[in-house]
């Protein structure tokens, strides 16, 4: 028998729990100060490791398509976010 959730009806979504976030508040409530986006090949991925271990949290990974000289190419991206550290927080509490 086949699960009900592969099928979908015209236009409706059905969401797939492969990609649910772990997180389960807004964005905003992460209080995010800083983004970037790095590609995940060899020296970007490096990069990515190196915000990660320094507490930015990974938020969004995805492909970038994009054209070079008439052919199609793809790039994995990854979106990161730098949380507000308690410092931050402290100084503006304390104003």
């Amino acid at each position: 028998m086949r699960s009900e959730l592969g099928k979908k009806k015209h236009g409706e979504i059905i969401p797939d729990e492969a990609f649910q976030s772990p997180v389960k508040m807004p964005l905003w409530g992460l209080d995010i100060v800083e983004l970037t986006g790095h590609n995940l090949e060899a020296h970007g991925r490096e990069e990515v490791n190196r915000l990660l271990q320094s507490g930015w949290l990974l938020l969004h990974i995805y492909t970038l398509k994009y054209p070079e000289d008439g052919v199609w190419r793809e790039r994995p991206m990854a979106i990161l976010g730098r949380p507000r550290n308690r410092r931050e927080q402290a100084g503006k509490e304390s104003r």
